[in-house]
């Protein structure tokens, strides 16, 4: 004979059941299904049932990466709805459990992503694809270029603007990290599927692999410096006089005509003859637009980036494939 009871002593739950001789199966005599006691006594003194229970009920509500849903967040939902005081540590083991029941191994997503990049090109003919992985199969780097970019760019004016918000999105990349051979892999994927065109020219930051990359892969395109960027590292290295230093250097940055760059320059020398030569050591041609070989309009920064970057911020913990699903929405919308 064999007896179940509920964990709380006064609970009128019970399970009666016998085996049937020598077999394997069991007869259940008696059984009342109808618990007496509170929910939180029966789940929340089995610690695994609890993460589990709870980790099903919320899991839904962790979907989407850009619904930030904490542990503390569980524990009022919880509450209200099943009437179970949770702790804040079994709130969090419930929410680790749902992401993991969610999101699967890391492991698993990699290897669908031969899957996922086959598909992307059948479901957008003309779409490019490219996925390297290294000697033993494991992942290094991949690329996608979406149809609708590649024919878009023939009617956008040939600015490239790097790592991160543009008009266009043309490209995206996940990468082991940023490094030189990273960026080159990459600029050579962007040749391959953009081409270059006549007055073509590339914004960005300072990124050493970033320069290194375009000068190997685009030689014969300027590459110009995102003025904000460079904005910054002047703060970082010149401490004195910083809000005279910011409106001279904006000035200098934006005038049209030498003449007028040449008068802005003298007022920032007064200032601090430091700068003057930091930037003189840059090269006026990389930051400035009087002195630009590149007719890069309007384009004097790359914060046009930043708005991709902000967007797939939360989604950056997802696993490969969902995130590349998402970076693809995003670019389609």
């Amino acid at each position: 004979m064999y007896i179940l009871e509920c964990v709380d002593e006064r609970c009128i739950w019970r399970l009666k059941a016998s085996s049937l001789r020598a077999s394997n199966l069991f007869k259940v005599t008696d059984f009342n299904s109808v618990h007496s006691c509170l929910t939180d006594k029966r789940f929340c003194s089995q610690k695994q049932a609890v993460s589990a229970f709870v980790a099903a009920v919320v899991q839904d509500k962790l979907v989407d990466p850009k619904i930030i849903y904490t542990p503390t967040d569980i524990q009022r939902d919880i509450q209200k709805v099943y009437g179970m005081d949770l702790s804040y540590m079994q709130a969090w083991r419930s929410k680790e459990k749902a992401m993991q029941l969610l999101r699967r191994s890391p492991s698993e997503s990699y290897k669908k992503m031969p899957t996922y990049l086959y598909m992307l090109e059948y479901a957008n003919p003309g779409s490019v694809t490219r996925l390297h992985t290294e000697g033993d199969g494991s992942f290094l780097y991949a690329f996608i270029a979406i149809y609708a970019s590649i024919r878009g760019w023939v009617y956008c004016r040939p600015t490239v603007v790097v790592d991160g918000r543009q008009i266009l999105p043309l490209a995206y990349v996940i990468v082991d990290s940023e490094n030189n051979a990273s960026w080159e892999w990459f600029f050579v994927q962007f040749r391959e599927t953009y081409g270059q065109r006549e007055g073509m020219c590339i914004v960005s930051d300072r990124h050493a692999a970033i320069w290194k990359a375009t000068s190997i892969v685009y030689p014969e395109v300027p590459h110009c410096a995102c003025m904000f960027h460079l904005w910054n590292n002047i703060k970082t290295n010149f401490r004195k006089s910083q809000k005279q230093i910011k409106e001279v250097y904006f000035a200098l940055a934006r005038a049209y005509t030498v003449e007028e760059f040449n008068r802005h320059m003298a007022e920032l020398e007064a200032i601090d003859s430091r700068v003057k030569t930091y930037l003189m050591d840059i090269g006026y041609d990389k930051w400035s637009r009087a002195h630009s070989k590149a007719n890069r309009t309007m384009t004097m920064t790359s914060n046009i980036v930043e708005s991709i970057n902000a967007a797939n911020k939360h989604a950056r913990d997802l696993p490969v494939v969902n995130l590349l699903d998402f970076m693809t929405t995003l670019i389609q919308k």
